[in-house]
């Protein structure tokens, strides 16, 4: 008998644990999570969730959709929900995660489990959510963790609210757009909504990017309200490049995934006293959940061959502008750690092989480091019959291609399968020639080409494009290594692990308007709404810079030049792409020497470069027009604070008086300080910093803290 009873009070303190660890927290009318200042509750008559922030509501009325096989299902459907808590220590924190599990709804066999994870440390919350089947695999290629069609208001109704489009790539010149809250519009990955003068706001999107491309749908109206907000994965659009109306370019839906569990992608939700920092902590997140690629060296500076060479880049007169730089640039202040980067962009097969590997050697002598350029997931010439490089003739270029509904898939160039090993032995082929002949920088272009959907892939467990992207990328960045630099050019924003560098903008080496250098403007609009995103990659990449153009004398004045410089240093790497030579099939020009020696030898300036951090936007919601960039930005360091004032006017001066609050002075306080392309004191009174900027031109400010 006494046997019986232990047994049975065993059992009975199992049980009393388990129903500790996994029952219900709450059930019936009032289903509440409170976690630091968020409270997620669950409102039974609409069978919909609310988010609030310290009392105030953010959003109302949101559910989860999804597709399951064909079947369209939202969780306000379901009829029975329980929430569970628990502990979790992850690679983020020490937190607790909540997971409502929705059931009895309109599919008998489905169950949706929806995640909240809560750091201790953390202003905000992640969520995702898992489609379960009781039984046989279902398939789904769309799901959305929040989405509601109530008239949120999380902020006055005001002129200078804003919310932001993130682009999903950087082709085809596409901008960042910080538009009126009035507006419809659909951002990738993130967005921030937010009010310009407060700069309170909301940031939401995905820090997870292995299998889905995630949307963002909002709709806007009286500069006050959001409609509709929907944060899903699943997305394809002409802005992905999956969508065309062109007959050469076929269109293709988002991959499915398979299974019995099938997981959305995590999405990040904060709401910031400074939208600008919370955009930081998105990008801090992402790099928590998967770590930028190591590079333990400091900010590239140097020179590209496609601004002025083009495909006419050739042996003679790319040795001769890299023994330029190494006589007149260095020695002044042009170079970071000893060393600047000689880079040959498309077209570096205009040399033979010994001139290559003869270049290359002579950039090391010079103490320089040879770059090269490559395109691992395109065919440029479309031969279909022809043989993959590096694959023994065991494989055609018609083999690896991407297919969408039977055509190949084709954004600039012919897309290649990222799974497929001839494409993987043609990586091999060229990576390790490239180490070879002694290159250690290499920049990779049109490789959004590697994240397009599909009819299938080689690797037939990969179904999206995300996830054959990243199989691809991954491969290439084990075959170069952590010796290499691997400079991202038109390339997805996410993921982003597999770059050292992403080039923030497309080509802004030359000017495209009769505004002059706007091309500048337009790198400093994505510069003004996406330098966060040197959280998630070592350094962003403002493109190489051109000070010399015979046939636009008037847009390569001294003052548009200077601020070409200026936009280069305060976003990242620094690159010029002048024709500097003298000798070769095409020699440059005296005076394209005589502007680099004169304006990039600023020891000041480069200092600022050397930092390899991205300046942020003083405001944020100033731009001219929504896809126009902001004027002013800044930077802290523990020792200045640096203030940038671009004109872009062609005639006007730009005078006025920065409000010192606006960068967290006191208004009263002492500023001593300088300008340091002209060497002239700060001008401060009570009011603020005065400035003048010459049409277009540039000023930047170093203040002493």
């Amino acid at each position: 008998m006494s046997k019986f009873l232990a047994t049975s009070f065993r059992y009975l303190v199992i049980s009393l644990l388990l129903l500790i660890c996994f029952h219900p927290l709450i059930q019936g009318a009032n289903k509440k999570i409170k976690n630091n200042n968020w409270e997620i509750s669950y409102q039974p008559s609409t069978r919909t969730i609310d988010y609030s922030y310290k009392g105030q509501n953010i959003l109302k009325g949101t559910f989860v959709k999804a597709k399951v096989n064909t079947t369209e299902i939202r969780s306000c459907d379901f009829k029975t929900t329980e929430i569970q808590k628990e502990k979790i220590n992850d690679g983020v924190g020490k937190g607790k995660k909540y997971t409502i599990t929705y059931s009895d709804g309109p599919l008998s066999n489905i169950k949706i489990e929806q995640n909240y994870y809560f750091y201790s440390s953390k202003e905000y919350f992640l969520t995702e959510v898992w489609l379960c089947s009781a039984n046989e695999k279902i398939t789904s290629n769309y799901i959305a963790p929040v989405y509601t069609s109530e008239k949120n208001s999380f902020l006055p109704q005001d002129s200078t609210n804003r919310v932001l489009r993130v682009p999903y790539d950087n082709d085809a010149f596409v901008s960042y757009l910080s538009a009126p809250l009035k507006e419809e519009g659909i951002s990738f990955e993130v967005t921030a909504i937010f009010n310009g003068i407060s700069r309170n706001g909301l940031v939401i999107g995905s820090v997870e990017h292995d299998t889905w491309k995630t949307g963002i749908r909002y709709q806007g109206e009286n500069d006050r309200y959001i409609t509709h907000l929907e944060c899903f994965g699943g997305i394809t659009h002409e802005l992905t490049r999956d969508i065309s109306d062109r007959s050469d370019r076929p269109s293709k839906e988002h991959g499915s995934v398979r299974g019995t569990r099938l997981k959305s992608p995590q999405i990040f939700v904060g709401y910031f006293n400074d939208w600008r920092k919370g955009m930081e902590k998105f990008g801090e997140m992402n790099a928590a959940i998967t770590p930028p690629r190591q590079w333990n060296s400091g900010t590239p500076f140097g020179w590209n061959s496609w601004a002025a060479m083009a495909t006419k880049v050739n042996y003679e007169g790319a040795v001769d502008v890299a023994d330029f730089i190494k006589l007149e640039l260095q020695p002044n202040s042009f170079e970071n750690d000893n060393t600047i980067y000689i880079g040959l962009d498309s077209f570096w097969d205009n040399f033979n092989e010994e001139q290559l590997i003869a270049f290359a050697r002579h950039c090391k002598e010079n103490g320089q480091k040879a770059g090269i350029y490559w395109c691992p997931f395109s065919d440029w010439f479309g031969n279909a019959d022809g043989f993959v490089e590096g694959t023994d003739q065991q494989w055609k270029y018609k083999d690896i291609y991407l297919y969408a509904n039977g055509k190949p898939r084709k954004i600039e160039s012919l897309a290649v399968d990222p799974t497929h090993p001839g494409t993987k032995s043609r990586m091999k082929h060229y990576i390790e020639k490239f180490k070879k002949w002694g290159y250690t920088y290499i920049k990779l272009d049109f490789i959004n080409n590697g994240s397009l959907e599909a009819d299938s892939f080689y690797n037939p467990d990969v179904t999206t494009g995300t996830q054959a992207y990243n199989e691809g990328m991954k491969y290439l960045s084990e075959l170069c290594g952590n010796d290499m630099f691997m400079a991202l050019s038109i390339a997805p924003v996410f993921p982003a692990q597999y770059g050292n560098s992403r080039r923030i903008s497309c080509d802004t080496w030359g000017a495209m308007s009769e505004q002059g250098w706007g091309t500048t403007n337009y790198m400093l609009n994505s510069l003004s709404f996406g330098w966060w995103l040197d959280r998630v990659y070592t350094f962003n990449d403002a493109d190489h810079i051109l000070l010399h153009k015979p046939e636009e004398a008037e847009n390569y004045k001294e003052g548009a030049n200077r601020a070409r410089i200026t936009s280069a240093v305060i976003t990242g790497i620094y690159m010029l792409g002048d024709n500097f030579s003298t000798k070769g099939s095409i020699p440059g020009s005296e005076e394209a020497r005589r502007k680099a020696v004169s304006l990039v030898t600023n020891k000041e300036i480069n200092e600022i470069a050397r930092l390899g951090k991205s300046f942020y936007p003083v405001e944020g919601f100033t731009a001219q027009s929504p896809e126009k960039a902001e004027s002013m930005y800044m930077m802290e360091t523990n020792k200045y604070t640096y203030i940038v004032i671009f004109n872009f006017d062609i005639t006007s001066v730009k005078e006025g008086c920065l409000d010192m609050r606006r960068i967290g002075y006191s208004p009263n306080k002492h500023i001593e300080g300088k300008e340091l392309w002209t060497s002239t004191p700060v001008i401060s009174d009570h009011k603020g910093l005065q400035y003048s900027v010459p049409s277009q031109d540039v000023r930047v400010y170093r203040i002493k803290k």
